[in-house]
């Protein structure tokens, strides 16, 4: 459990971190290219959430991720979590409670991380560490079954089996 906490702190510093620089250092719309064609800093404020989505909405922008995270939480607390699991939670955990802080301290989500050749998204390393968190839980349930048992099942080994003499 203190990989998950780790995990989730430098995922927050990170994100805290970038923000600040991207907002010392750069205007609003100012366009910094990285690697021509690939990669681009671009300053804006997201006042959405995904793509802009519920933008000048900011109580929905404050609930569905907290609902999105507790719903999260409801489900997963039923299995019995591996290493692989716990630090795709974490990344999506520290992505959250970075765009959470943004939202409630500032209004909005500084993003800046832009990708010329999908000129409709732009996000912020909390936006990252979230795709690659839930990216790594679907290949968990795809290619990692052994990730996903319930807690307590398996545990006794047919201690609970109704077909034998008591």
């Amino acid at each position: 459990m203190l990989a998950f906490w780790i995990t989730v702190t430098l995922t927050f510093a990170l994100d805290r971190i970038s923000k600040a620089v991207a907002l010392a250092q750069l205007t609003l719309g100012e366009r910094l290219v990285a690697l021509p064609g690939l990669l681009e800093w671009r300053l804006s404020h997201n006042q959405g959430m995904a793509l802009g989505f519920l933008s000048g909405r900011p109580v929905l922008n404050l609930l569905l991720p907290l609902l999105a995270i507790l719903g999260g939480w409801l489900l997963l607390r039923h299995y019995r979590t591996t290493g692989f699991t716990r630090f795709a939670m974490a990344l999506v955990v520290g992505g959250f409670l970075g765009n959470m802080m943004d939202r409630v301290v500032l209004g909005y989500v500084p993003d800046m991380v832009y990708f010329p050749w999908m000129p409709w998204y732009i996000c912020n390393l909390a936006d990252v560490a979230i795709c690659i968190g839930v990216a790594l839980l679907a290949a968990s349930l795809i290619f990692r079954p052994e990730d996903w048992h319930l807690k307590g099942e398996g545990d006794a080994h047919g201690a609970h089996r109704t077909d034998r003499p008591a």
